[in-house]
């Protein structure tokens, strides 16, 4: 055999060997990452049903279509005040501001479909939808009108459309540092970023959080001063794959929410107390603010409150700010009572 005939043997030989090893390492690591897959899946699921018995539903499930929703009422006294969480947040998230209405009224934490206790419902999840369901809730927990509507953020979208759409049931509203217009022109450009930055997290999250990476190393949210009890249910909430699948759904309609939030144009004689947090003190919480101010317009009894060193989530979790949320529910209170 001539030498090129031997040296063509070898590169052979040694492409080959080369090729196999590659094989090899290719299998190795997709048999590694299946492992790896199926060990996430088994922690995820584990973890999320070890959370199921740490926190039971403190409320009722009442079904509402073909799914259930959350809602847990204490207190006596009309009107019945209807407590609405933020975005990402459940009806734990109440912990400071629920018991001290219950002193007076009876008050209703419920978690909109998807969030907290409650399960997913159908798409899409605008604010029509939210509001149908949250009607519904009521009628099938027992829960009549007249109501006192107070919503946090998103929670305060929610009680707009749903006074708008059922304005006979309502008697008051408390609305706590309402979810902003990010669509408004005024917002200076970081915050359109921000939002485009949230929503990729999101996204990235709902398809790690079933192999259990997102409740390994999401960073814990502050909760100031809101009951430890409070603070692990809502946790354990905030690391699910239903949690992320809900928030994407969200997000999915936000132009729609924009635009129903905006065909609320009168609230008439309704009591209205908005709350604005303060911190941080830049361009997009200072044009947040005047939306806010902005909002009072809708009622001729409307009210503005500036809660000055509160950041957003503070006016629920933090004891004297919460106070102050307090207050404006009972001042509504006490108006839609002188009213009727």
């Amino acid at each position: 055999m001539s030498s090129d005939a031997v040296a063509k043997s070898h590169a052979k030989r040694s492409t080959r060997r080369s090729r196999s090893w590659v094989v090899r390492v290719l299998v190795g690591l997709s048999v590694v990452m299946a492992v790896l897959a199926v060990t996430g899946l088994i922690y995820e699921f584990v973890a999320a049903k070890v959370d199921q018995r740490r926190f039971p539903p403190p409320g009722q499930l009442v079904t509402v279509g073909d799914y259930r929703m959350h809602i847990s009422c204490v207190g006596q006294g009309s009107p019945a005040v209807i407590l609405d969480a933020a975005g990402g947040n459940s009806s734990a998230s109440w912990g400071l501001v629920q018991p001290e209405i219950s002193r007076s009224n009876r008050v209703c934490a419920y978690d909109r479909a998807g969030m907290g206790w409650s399960e997913r419902g159908p798409t899409p999840r605008d604010l029509e939808q939210h509001a149908r369901e949250l009607r519904s809730l009521l009628s099938g927990a027992g829960i009549g009108a007249p109501y006192v509507l107070v919503g946090h953020s998103y929670g305060a979208r929610v009680a707009l459309v749903y006074a708008k759409t059922y304005p006979s049931e309502v008697v008051g509203m408390a609305l706590i540092d309402p979810g902003k217009l990010d669509d408004d022109a005024r917002f200076p450009p970081e915050n359109r970023s921000e939002l485009v930055s949230e929503r990729h997290t999101i996204t990235l999250a709902r398809w790690l959080a079933p192999f259990g990476i997102v409740r390994l190393f999401l960073p814990k949210a502050e909760y100031d001063d809101l009951p430890k009890e409070n603070q692990a249910a809502d946790r354990a909430f905030n690391v699910t794959t239903k949690f992320f699948r809900t928030l994407s759904d969200q997000y999915d309609v936000l132009p729609q929410t924009y635009s129903q939030q905006r065909e609320v144009t009168d609230l008439g004689t309704t009591p209205l107390v908005i709350i604005s947090a303060t911190v941080p003190d830049d361009d997009t919480r200072r044009v947040w603010t005047d939306m806010n101010g902005e909002l009072t317009k809708l009622s001729t009894r409307g009210v503005h409150r500036v809660v000055p060193g509160a950041t957003h989530s503070q006016l629920l979790y933090k004891r004297e700010p919460a106070q102050k949320t307090i207050d404006a529910i009972r001042q509504v209170v006490q108006s839609a009572n002188q009213s009727r």
